[in-house]
């Protein structure tokens, strides 16, 4: 597909039998505390074996060796560089510590594409997406450090290895091909453990969720193509133009029922409530939940209920969705849980045994990330 720079118990719920757009409910009183701060890039987020909450911090970027970035239609070339600042970060009794470090990270400007998640298999270990957004001449431009870009890392006992290479399955198969503009493009976000030692990763940038074995076979689990969708005003098509917007598949969760939930960004113009969340069940692809514009991730509480981090209504002029945290209760009704402009660029989160929600904030902002505590009311 074309680049991607990203701005921002089933019968219990209902979910799969009932896909309508779900009018909003009041919002419900939360308190927000921030957790951590000074983080670099933050993103998902995970509970370890420990009970200590685990985050993926995407790094800055460097200065070890640069590539161009070819220009869009329309566009201009950019750069890129190459740094060693991703990294795994661990809180535990209000305290934040580096895990692992040394993980690479491409970016300018201060914003880096490089570790995106952390879960934890069945036997401990750390599987850590490392993003990239390009082709193979992108990452080999990189040089030797980097690359694990556009991989999935396993790590344990402090040390790494790559589980799969998710890049080069994107570069021999490109699944979304078919559709209009679609280019070689590798963006690997989040992750999800299968049984059996496996997981399944999200590919913002190939419009897919890949099935990674223990051994490290990786498989097509789900394309999702582009659509049509009215051209905005902005691009001064004749009126009734219709533009393709690309899916962008981001979050994934593994649901009480066994099946697992991918949340839908949506790329660009990004119309008002055309975002969905997509329920994996074997071989079916169903929209389990739509309505929204944006959906960046999604978990399930305690009580099976399906926990959305993303936004409604239309995209603001600055072209940067409101996300905020929303509830899917069990007659299908949505809950928004915070005040509208809590947070700030937020892209991930993670609930916990007690029932609150923490949230990575900030995910943009170099040096200044944060994870906030969301506690709800009973």
């Amino acid at each position: 597909m074309k680049r991607v720079i990203i701005t921002g118990g089933v019968a219990a719920l209902g979910l799969a039998a009932s896909v309508a757009p779900v009018p909003a409910s009041a919002s419900a009183q939360a308190s927000v505390t921030v957790v951590a701060s000074k983080l670099d890039g933050p993103r998902g987020l995970a509970f370890g074996p420990d009970g200590a909450l685990y985050v993926a911090e995407s790094g800055s970027g460097g200065k070890i060796k640069c590539a161009t970035v070819p220009a869009e239609p329309g566009g201009e070339a950019s750069k890129v560089c190459l740094g060693l600042t991703g990294k795994i970060s661990k809180l535990a009794d209000g305290e934040l510590s580096t895990v692992v470090k040394d993980l690479p990270s491409a970016g300018s400007d201060g914003l880096g594409t490089g570790p995106h998640d952390v879960a934890f298999a069945e036997d401990g270990s750390m599987l850590v997406p490392i993003g990239l957004g390009g082709d193979g001449k992108l990452r080999a431009g990189l040089g030797p450090k980097g690359k694990t870009l556009g991989t999935l890392l396993k790590i344990k006992d402090g040390k790494s290895s790559v589980m799969a290479d998710l890049l080069a399955f994107e570069v021999k198969h490109n699944p979304d091909k078919k559709d209009k503009g679609s280019a070689i493009d590798s963006y690997p976000f989040a992750v999800v453990p299968t049984p059996q030692g496996g997981a399944l990763v999200t590919d913002v940038g190939a419009n897919d969720v890949l099935q990674v074995s223990a051994s490290g076979k990786v498989t097509l689990r789900a394309v999702f193509h582009a659509r049509k969708v009215a051209a905005p005003a902005m691009m001064k098509l004749p009126k009734g133009s219709k533009v393709p917007m690309q899916s962008v598949p981001m979050g994934i969760a593994a649901a009480p029922d066994g099946s697992y939930y991918v949340a839908e960004h949506a790329g660009f113009p990004q119309p008002e409530g055309v975002a969905r969340v997509f329920r994996l069940a074997g071989k079916k692809v169903e929209t389990a939940v739509k309505g929204f514009t944006t959906v960046v991730d999604v978990a399930f509480d305690g009580s099976g209920r399906l926990v959305v981090l993303g936004s409604v209504g239309p995209v603001p002029s600055d072209h940067q969705p409101r996300t905020s945290l929303y509830r899917i209760e069990a007659d299908g009704k949505r809950t928004e849980l915070l005040k509208p402009g809590t947070l700030s660029v937020p892209l991930g989160l993670a609930v916990a045994g007690d029932g609150a929600v923490y949230v990575s904030n900030k995910g943009f902002t170099p040096g200044k990330g944060e994870i906030v505590r969301v506690d709800l009311p009973a």
